[in-house]
């Protein structure tokens, strides 16, 4: 366990906060002491920034109204600090076509993701219907894809995607057999880092694909280029597999006890179940906030 002497406030670290399975549990709901955490972190004099593969017309509910320095969106493809976007990066428009074509051939849903739409293929919600969500509780990406899928919010059917002129940031997917996935790999590999979030026991493969030199990690090395930061005084906390580039690039990795392994192996230290407080208590064991005292308790 590593605990900093941080010192005088503004004297801080800048801490990278992945949302689904992190700040948010099966919940979907940050905790009050998680929330007050972060506000707190920033008092001190520490610089906070969500770091999602949420695009940012996903990034809705309690993650919308925290109070942050910045925000790392799409898995690394947008990039907004002080509430003004410094950073877009999107697929060439060929490539957004040829992938679509390789996921219709092959019999997989997908969604392309914007920065202010998302498109969906036909077939999305019944994918859902035909799987109790208790089967699909513990994987947050995919819970996440259910609520977009069921709020309709910023959703358009893909026959209205227009391939000459939308911009897709990245693409996620859902193969209902593995087979179809596999045979995409070949050419997939070659542009993108291919994200797998369902468990090997799982019949299907669901996840996403992110731009080579375009990760959350790239993202995390532009703000601090662009704050003028030190990398040595990075911190990520995250939990799934998108999350791998981030934990690799920061100085010290803090992951989710129940992650996968090879994302375990990326950690200095571990949080516990986000519904539980997870964040806020290892963040307190870290030395970046103190207890929170009981007159501090902000009302739901």
């Amino acid at each position: 366990m590593i605990i900093w002497d941080l010192g005088e406030k503004g004297m801080g670290k800048y801490l990278f906060f992945d949302i689904d399975g992190t700040l948010a549990g099966r919940s979907r709901r940050i905790t009050e002491k998680t929330r007050w955490a972060v506000r707190e972190a920033r008092k001190r004099g520490h610089k906070v920034f969500l770091c999602t593969g949420r695009v940012p017309a996903s990034i809705v509910g309690d993650a919308a109204e925290l109070e942050v320095d910045g925000i790392i969106s799409g898995a690394g493809s947008f990039v907004k600090v002080n509430g003004e976007y410094v950073f877009e990066h999107f697929m060439e428009p060929s490539l957004t076509r040829q992938v679509m074509d390789l996921f219709e051939k092959n019999g997989l849903l997908f969604t392309l993701e914007t920065r202010d739409v998302i498109y969906q293929t036909p077939g999305a919600r019944e994918f859902f219907t035909e799987r109790s969500l208790e089967r699909i509780r513990d994987n947050p990406e995919l819970m996440r894809y259910h609520e977009q899928i069921n709020r309709g919010e910023h959703l358009r059917p893909v026959s209205e995607f227009d391939r000459t002129k939308t911009k897709v940031a990245k693409m996620c997917y859902i193969a209902e057999e593995k087979e179809g996935l596999n045979a995409c790999v070949p050419f997939l590999k070659k542009y993108f880092n291919i994200v797998i979030f369902s468990k090997e026991e799982d019949s299907f493969v669901n996840g996403e694909i992110i731009l080579k030199g375009c990760t959350k990690g790239d993202a995390v090395r532009w703000i601090m280029k662009y704050l003028h930061g030190d990398m040595k005084d990075t911190i990520g906390f995250g939990d799934s597999m998108n999350d791998y580039q981030m934990l690799e690039t920061v100085e010290t990795g803090v992951v989710y006890e129940g992650a996968p392994e090879k994302v375990k192996k990326l950690a200095h230290s571990f949080f516990g179940e986000p519904d539980e407080d997870g964040i806020y208590k290892v963040m307190v064991q870290l030395g970046l906030i103190d207890e929170m005292k009981e007159d501090e308790r902000c009302l739901e």
